[in-house]
């Protein structure tokens, strides 16, 4: 599933959920199978990636894990992705590269 770049806002009340993984960096590189970037998703940013970020779109079910900077990460607002950034889901999935 192609998802969209634009349009983007940080998930609203997130900030108590845990993750299975021990921490939602940890769950975006075990279910991406990718190393972590180096710089934030967001598009014109080239901060430091800190935190696995939870992100929203109102046209794509759920909340979805995105590289972050901790700057970026307190963003209000839409803001849009960089193109070619992995969004994994923010639920535990069943192995390396599942959606």
């Amino acid at each position: 599933m192609a998802l969209p770049t634009a349009g983007w806002r940080n998930a609203v009340g997130t900030q108590d959920d845990r993750c299975p993984c021990n921490a939602w960096k940890d769950h975006w590189i075990r279910n991406s199978c990718k190393t972590w970037p180096p710089t934030c998703s967001v598009e014109n940013c080239t901060g430091t990636a800190d935190v696995g970020a939870h992100v929203e779109h109102s046209a794509v079910q759920g909340t979805w894990i995105v590289p972050m900077c901790d700057s970026c990460n307190g963003l209000d607002g839409s803001f849009n992705i960089k193109g070619g950034v992995t969004l994994i889901k923010a639920i535990p999935l069943s192995g390396c590269g599942q959606d």
